[in-house]
């Protein structure tokens, strides 16, 4: 026996109203994937297009459902990666303002799911705050976001220690930009140590081809800031003559840029090419460094066994100084 197909004008209208919410569920699931992936390729017009459509497919499917909590998460989400695209930082503090209060609502009711995305936002705000030339206010957020992080309940532990990584990297950023290098060299140090630590529990394969486009998009939107703070670790320790601290970060920095190299476009692999030249120039000191001390003896090894000693040395060393996020409970600045 078998079952006659209805045509769509023989269908009731819940059923309809089911296949039309799915169809812009999936919709807007591509359009904002797309847009997130753009804007790690540094495709901005492609990234901003497929923004603007998620967010109105979001806007959409909430308006029209019988539930408007039901479509929350999803508005949230398209109103915080939309806001980067925002033509005047008034704009983007609106959107970002709008987010916050849908995650503050969802986060209430179910902190573990959403009190990550929520603190998120408030990143943003800080780099949206820094971007109009409020430098001091981003960093006085940032100091707050980073203390939300350390309380935060989280389901993912991974994505919660990438958020803290990534406010710790711009708080860096924020701090060096106002003279304050110790302070902001540590909290960028402190940044690497937790990311490397997301990437411990998420157990990926890295360095193969591609290896950065089948992670989490969690990990993907950080990695531009992670890259960039990774570079910023090595050109200061270097230029101070820290070598052993240095060759950390240009490990985070070659991985980086390479996981983003491979996700394609000449001026990620050109961006790769010239931080591996600077990373090897590293590598180069801190063998030449080791040889003296052994009397001009250099004992045969490879780069990567060398490379990975010495990260594995340094970075035992300074989680040991970091607040435990490990055990605590529970794509990219503007």
């Amino acid at each position: 026996m078998f079952m006659v197909r209805q045509k769509p004008s023989e269908r009731s209208a819940p059923d309809r109203r089911t296949s039309r919410v799915r169809t812009l569920q999936r919709r807007f699931d591509f359009h904002l994937g797309e847009a997130i992936r753009a804007a790690v390729e540094g495709s901005h017009d492609k990234a901003a297009t497929h923004s603007g459509t998620a967010l109105s497919i979001s806007r959409e499917l909430r308006a029209d459902a019988r539930d408007p909590q039901r479509h929350q998460a999803r508005l949230a989400a398209a109103l915080s990666n939309h806001a980067r695209y925002g033509s005047t930082p008034m704009q983007t503090i609106a959107l970002l303002t709008e987010s916050a209060g849908h995650y503050a609502a969802l986060a209430k009711a179910d902190p573990a799911a959403y009190e990550v995305a929520r603190i998120e936002v408030l990143t943003r705000i800080a780099l949206a705050s820094d971007s109009a030339g409020s430098t001091r206010d981003a960093i006085s957020l940032l100091r707050e976001v980073v203390r939300m992080y350390l309380e935060a309940p989280a389901a993912d532990l991974a994505e919660r220690d990438l958020g803290l990584a990534r406010a710790r990297f711009h708080l860096g950023r924020c701090l060096l930009k106002t003279g304050s290098e110790a302070e902001g060299l540590a909290e960028t140090d402190a940044g690497l140590v937790l990311a490397e630590r997301a990437l411990d529990r998420l157990r990926l394969a890295v360095w193969g081809p591609g290896w950065l486009g089948t992670t989490p998009g969690y990990v993907q939107f950080a990695a531009p800031d992670w890259a960039a703070a990774a570079v910023r670790s090595m050109t200061l320790h270097a230029a101070a003559g820290r070598w052993e601290d240095a060759v950390v970060g240009a490990y985070a920095a070659v991985l980086m840029s390479g996981g983003l190299a491979g996700l394609g476009g000449d001026a990620l692999r050109q961006a790769h090419d010239a931080i591996r030249v600077q990373a090897d120039g590293v590598w180069a000191r801190v063998e030449l460094s080791r040889c003296a001390s052994l009397d001009g003896y250099c004992p045969p090894a490879s780069i990567n066994r060398f490379l990975d000693s010495s990260t594995s040395a340094s970075a035992a060393v300074r989680s040991a100084q970091l607040a435990p996020s490990t055990d605590l409970p529970g794509s990219r600045s503007l």
